[in-house]
C-alpha cells in the first residue's frame, strides 16, 4: 500500500527558481553565438551575457574580467497555494478487488483532498574552485496545511549538492547527490540519489540545443534502481523552447518500480508571457499484489501561464491506469506559484 501511495500521491508544491524551466548554459551558448556572428550585442543581451557567464564561472565582458571566487549565497522564501488529492498520504481507493476477493480499508485511512496553503524557504550556496567549475548546494524546506481538514500538514525537505565542471569548449560534466523527505499523516518517505551527467551544447541550422546523458542510482526505503536519462533542451528559431526527456530504469525483482518515463514540454511567448504545455507518461512494472501481476501507466497533461506579475497558474489532469483496477486513479492538478522573495 505504501508503494501505491508513492506512485499515486500527487502534490503540487510551488517553488520555482527563475530559470527552473530553462538552462543558463544553453542561454549563454545562444548569446555567445550571437556575439560571434554579429560581433556585437544589444545592451540587454550584454547584461545577460555578463550575468550568466560569471554565474557559470567564466569571465564577463566588462572591464573587470577577473573570475569571482567569493562564496555566493542566495536566500529566499515563497508562499504555497495548491490542490492535493492526497493530503494525508491515505488510500485513494478504499476497496481493493483481486479476483473474487475484496479488501476494504479502514475509513480513517481514506485519502483526503483539498486546498493546501503554506510556505517554504530556499538556500543556495555556490563556490567556484576553478574556471567554469563550482560546487552548487541547494536546500529547500516547506510546510503546507489544509484548512478544510483541521490544518492537516504536509512537510517537504530537499537537499542537493553538485560539482559542476566545464571540460572543454561546450562540454560539461556534473556529479550530484540528493536527499528528499516528504512527511504526511500516513506516510514518511525518503528518497536519495547519486548521479553523473555529461552535457554537450551544439547548433543545428538556426536552432540551439543542449543534450544531457545522465546515469543515476535511485535509492528509496523499498528498493534501489539504476536509471539512465537523455534530455534535450532546445531554442528554436520560431521562438519556441522545447524540452524532451526519456528515462529508463533497470528491472527490480518482485517490486513495482519505474520501467520508463517520457516527457515533452513546449514553451512560447504569448502576449509577452511564457505559455508552457507539458505532457508526460510513466510506466511501472515488476511487482505483484497477492499473486496478481501489477503494472501501472500514468499520463499527465498540464498548462501553465503567468497571469499576473509573479503569479503563475498551472492546471492539468493526471490519469493512472493499473492492471489491478482498484489502483487506478485520475484527477485534476492545480497549483498557483509565486515569485520567490529574496533577502
Amino acid at each position: 500500500m505504501k508503494m501505491m501511495r508513492i506512485i499515486l500521491s500527487l502534490l503540487i508544491v510551488s517553488c520555482f527558481y527563475n530559470i527552473a524551466n530553462s538552462s543558463e548554459r544553453l542561454e549563454l551558448y545562444f548569446l555567445s553565438e550571437r556575439l560571434l556572428s554579429k560581433k556585437a550585442l544589444t545592451f540587454n543581451d550584454a547584461i545577460q551575457f555578463n550575468i550568466k557567464s560569471r554565474s557559470l564561472g567564466f569571465e564577463g565582458i566588462t572591464n573587470n574580467k577577473k573570475i569571482d571566487y567569493t562564496v555566493k549565497v542566495n536566500r529566499s522564501v515563497y508562499p504555497i497555494i495548491a490542490y492535493s488529492d492526497n493530503i494525508n498520504g491515505g488510500n485513494l481507493n478504499q476497496n481493493i478487488q483481486v479476483g473474487n476477493y475484496t479488501f476494504i480499508g479502514d475509513e480513517n485511512t481514506k485519502a483526503k483532498s483539498g486546498i493546501i496553503i503554506g510556505g517554504g524557504a530556499l538556500l543556495g550556496i555556490k563556490k567556484l574552485y576553478d574556471r567554469g567549475r563550482y560546487i552548487d548546494l541547494n536546500l529547500n524546506a516547506s510546510i503546507a496545511a489544509a484548512p478544510a481538514h483541521d490544518w492537516l500538514q504536509v512537510r517537504n525537505e530537499y537537499i542537493t549538492v553538485c560539482s559542476k565542471n566545464h571540460i572543454k569548449e561546450w562540454i560539461f560534466f556534473d556529479a550530484c547527490t540528493s536527499w528528499a523527505h516528504t512527511k504526511r499523516e500516513f506516510t514518511d518517505i525518503i528518497h536519495k540519489s547519486i548521479s553523473a551527467s555529461i552535457t554537450r551544447l551544439f547548433m543545428s541550422e538556426r536552432s540551439f540545443h543542449e543534450s544531457t546523458l545522465t546515469v543515476k542510482r535511485f535509492i528509496s526505503d523499498e528498493y534501489q534502481q539504476l536509471q539512465g536519462s537523455i534530455v534535450l533542451n532546445s531554442l528554436l528559431p520560431n521562438s519556441y523552447k522545447t524540452n524532451i526527456l526519456f528515462t529508463k530504469g533497470e528491472t527490480v525483482e518482485n517490486i513495482i518500480s519505474l520501467n520508463y518515463s517520457i516527457g515533452l514540454s513546449i514553451k512560447r511567448i504569448i502576449y509577452k508571457k511564457p505559455l508552457k504545455v507539458s505532457f508526460s507518461q510513466s510506466f511501472y512494472d515488476g511487482g505483484n499484489f497477492l499473486g496478481v501481476i501489477r503494472e501501472d501507466t500514468s499520463n499527465q497533461l498540464s498548462v501553465s501561464y503567468p497571469v499576473y506579475r509573479g503569479l503563475n497558474v498551472s492546471i492539468g489532469y493526471v490519469d493512472n491506469n493499473s492492471t489491478i483496477q482498484s489502483f487506478s486513479h485520475n484527477g485534476p492538478l492545480v497549483s498557483v506559484s509565486f515569485s520567490t522573495i529574496s533577502f
